[in-house]
């Protein structure tokens, strides 16, 4: 018979705010700008350029848990993201995300 195993909630809501997970997703974060921004188109202005990270705190449905963001600020990244009605989509963020090797 396999062991019973009781997580305690404030044991794990402990480990979801930790420091250690923290820099652990700000440093994938940092892994997916650099896909992103090697990825990105070059004719679209500021684009490329418009790339950081930030780690946050009170993330996740519950506003339990730290993460760690990729942003574009680029005026135009919503739409160099997911198009417009001139411009196909071309989802830079998104496939940055998926294709970051995580260990």
């Amino acid at each position: 018979m396999p062991p019973k195993v009781k997580i305690q909630r404030s044991g794990l809501r402990q480990l979801l705010n930790s420091s250690m997970l923290a820099a652990y997703l700000l440093r994938t974060a940092e892994e997916i700008k650099t896909v992103a921004e090697a990825t990105a188109p070059t004719g679209v202005g500021q684009y490329k350029s418009s790339f950081s990270t930030e780690a946050r705190r009170r993330m996740g449905s519950a506003k339990d848990r730290t993460g760690a963001v990729v942003i574009n600020d680029s005026p135009h990244a919503r739409f160099v993201e997911y198009g417009g009605q001139h411009t196909p989509a071309r989802h830079i963020l998104v496939r940055a995300a998926t294709s970051a090797r995580v260990p």
